[in-house]
């Protein structure tokens, strides 16, 4: 099961668009805390083997307010035996543009750790990174700013914002993200609306979405990756699952709050 909770932590990172025609809807409010357990389903075993927490809030900077989304992921301490994760993702961005300015990651697996920080200074044409690896050579890289970019956590929040009315059922619409210090060019596919129930029998209508996933050890290739956005006013990730060389693992949300008030679904 190693790495499931690295992938749960950034799976929705996947579905942001780099060129969208959609109009975009004011959906994010600073104060928002999210949370979502973590599962490794096979038939009809399921393990909660941890927890994701998601956060949004403003921050004052030399160039005024920001927006400051934060993500931390762990697995429970009778998991920690099998394979302990440790994760925290922060990102500050231009408030509702969510323009990248500043990204830092670390992430803790077993005995293994890597730190990851991404600044992007005015102009905004480079962005200067600082890798640090498990075991090998820490490097400082450039790279050059495309139309769109986004690092993880802000291409989750910008997806959030826009208009799903807008797309058609079987579209599919190419996205950039910056991941270990590359572009990966992906793409997702609208799959229209579903209502779904989650294991706590809270019933949803969602968007329903599928991204293209990239061959490798753990996942097999094509669009196995499957979304669910609520169809409300707040467009929250209610679900994620993807299959993976054996059994399936799952995002759900498990609460939402805003400036400490629980929010309130559309069902």
């Amino acid at each position: 099961m190693k790495k499931i909770l690295l992938y749960l932590t950034l799976i929705w990172v996947l579905i942001s668009p780099m060129y969208l025609s959609a109009q975009r809807k004011n959906v994010l409010r600073p104060g928002e805390k999210l949370t979502y357990g973590a599962y490794y389903n096979w038939h009809f075993i399921w393990i909660r083997s941890g927890q994701i927490h998601l956060s949004l809030k403003t921050r004052q900077t030399q160039s005024g307010e920001r927006w400051q989304i934060s993500a931390e992921a762990h697995t429970f301490r009778s998991y920690d035996r099998l394979y302990k994760i440790r994760d925290t993702i922060e990102t500050t961005v231009k408030p509702y543009t969510l323009e990248p300015e500043y990204y830092v990651q670390s992430f803790n697996h077993g005995n293994e750790h890597s730190f990851y920080e991404y600044r992007v200074p005015p102009p905004g044409k480079y962005i200067y990174s600082d890798v640090r690896r498990f075991k090998k050579p820490a490097f400082r890289d450039t790279l050059t700013v495309v139309p769109g970019i986004r690092d993880m956590l802000a291409m989750a929040y910008e997806f959030r914002s826009h208009d799903y009315s807008k797309l058609k059922i079987g579209q599919k619409v190419p996205f950039a993200m910056l991941v270990d210090n590359e572009v990966h060019s992906i793409y997702y596919r609208y799959l229209g609306k579903e209502t779904i129930t989650t294991r706590d029998k809270v019933v949803f209508s969602c968007h329903k979405f599928s991204i293209l996933l990239l061959e490798g050890d753990f996942f097999p290739g094509g669009e196995y990756l499957k979304v669910w956005i609520e169809d409300g006013p707040h467009h929250l990730p209610v679900m994620v699952e993807t299959k993976i060389l054996v059994g399936s693992v799952k995002a759900i949300l498990e609460t939402a709050e805003i400036n400490g008030s629980p929010v309130k679904f559309e069902f």
